[in-house]
């Protein structure tokens, strides 16, 4: 008739021995934590870089709109928030982090949508012909997209585990990785081919990224569908190759500011960061690939 029931010392007991994983209402692993860590350290360095770029980018259209002064005012708050995530281990500032990272995805979604009316707006816009001229010296098109592959980014470096815990029963964290790398490639290889095309191909060295970053992105695609040896293997070449084309890419952009005329002068250096290659803009890719090195770290450490 009656059921004999543990006691609340027991229940303690089983609670404190049960172990503790990403899923099922645990605490997150402690690679996945670290992974955490990582992803809002490089989401916090490339929004600061990227702020950079875009800042140079929109003084030099004059701002001639006021939304251009969003992402501008927008952005360093995000990085603030995530520097302070990343300062205290997540104790502090996750939440803020990932809110202002969902906005930081709306502003680039309005962003593109503004980019493409500068486009359409500009005079002369009705043949293909024109329409082609006025991107090209237009607004970049798919430049904001970038924000937003960083505001997704932040948002996986900062979702709560009840709400991460579903996806990764399903998905593997370096899979999931791997999937969104792929997605991310094709925005950076447009801006890429853009600029390297309308600055003539000076260097031949600005063949690469273009040619082989689609490369990368297909190896990406491949490996998202598998979690064999080979597909591992894939995924960290692709990523390790995307790391070194950006950390490569900083270093050619650099040196072409120096070899502008004046170079790093006093007088000269505003001008020519102004007017030259932008060197924050290899970063973007620098980021995404460690960020893919990350995850497959902590893939193999699961």
């Amino acid at each position: 008739m009656f059921r004999d029931r543990p006691s609340r010392t027991g229940r303690a007991l089983r609670r404190k021995a049960a172990p503790r994983s990403h899923v099922g209402g645990g605490e997150w692993s402690p690679p996945l934590r670290r992974l955490r860590n990582e992803l809002a350290l490089i989401t916090t360095a490339s929004t600061a870089l990227l702020w950079l770029d875009n800042l140079s980018e929109h003084y030099r259209g004059g701002f001639q709109r006021k939304l251009m002064y969003v992402p501008i005012v927008a952005n360093p708050i995000v990085a603030a928030a995530g520097a302070l995530t990343v300062a205290t281990g997540g104790r502090r500032g996750r939440k803020a982090f990932g809110l202002l990272s969902a906005a930081q995805t709306a502003v680039a979604i309005v962003g593109f949508v503004e980019h493409q009316r500068g486009i359409l707006k500009r005079p002369g816009s009705n043949t293909p012909r024109d329409l082609l001229f006025n991107a090209w010296y237009g607004p970049p098109v798919a430049a904001p997209l970038q924000y937003l592959g960083l505001g997704l980014l932040g948002l996986m470096a900062s979702a709560p585990q009840s709400a991460a815990a579903p996806v990764l029963d399903r998905v593997p964290v370096d899979r999931l990785m791997r999937a969104f790398t792929a997605l991310n490639i094709p925005p950076l290889w447009a801006e890429i081919g853009y600029l390297h095309a309308r600055g003539s191909f000076q260097n031949r060295a600005q063949w690469l990224p273009v040619v082989t970053l689609p490369i990368a992105g297909a190896a990406s695609v491949a490996a998202a569908f598998s979690d064999s040896s080979t597909a591992r293997i894939a995924a960290k070449a692709a990523s390790g190759w995307t790391a070194l084309l950006g950390a490569a890419g900083t270093g050619f952009h650099l040196y072409g500011l120096h070899r502008r005329y004046g170079g790093y002068g006093r007088r000269s250096a505003l001008f020519n960061w102004l007017n030259g290659p932008p060197a924050p803009a290899p970063m973007q890719i620098l980021g995404l690939g460690l960020a893919g090195l990350a995850a497959e770290r902590a893939g193999a450490a699961r």
